[in-house]
């Protein structure tokens, strides 16, 4: 796979788990702010999706490199040594 196939492979994995998170916490107009509605499920089922989408942006920045676009800056490279999967 060439490195611009990759890339939008990884960017559907983001797009498809933030959309899947945006729907887990759509917004419940009738309920008071205060008001807890998320699930244990749902909760686990957003985590998951964050982190699906983190391991996906972090992919892409390495095909990215791995293509020549240059280094991934120090900073960005410890916070992601730094960060869970």
């Amino acid at each position: 796979m060439n490195p611009t196939t990759k890339t939008a492979v990884e960017v559907c994995k983001v797009l498809d788990a933030l959309s899947a998170l945006a729907f887990d916490l759509s917004c419940h107009c009738d309920v008071a702010p205060d008001t807890l509605i998320l699930s244990a499920k749902k909760t686990q089922d957003a985590c998951d999706a964050i982190n699906e989408s983190v391991a996906a942006l972090r992919s892409i920045l390495q095909i990215a490199e791995d293509a020549g676009g240059g280094p991934i800056p120090p900073a960005v490279a410890d916070k992601l040594e730094g960060s869970s999967p």
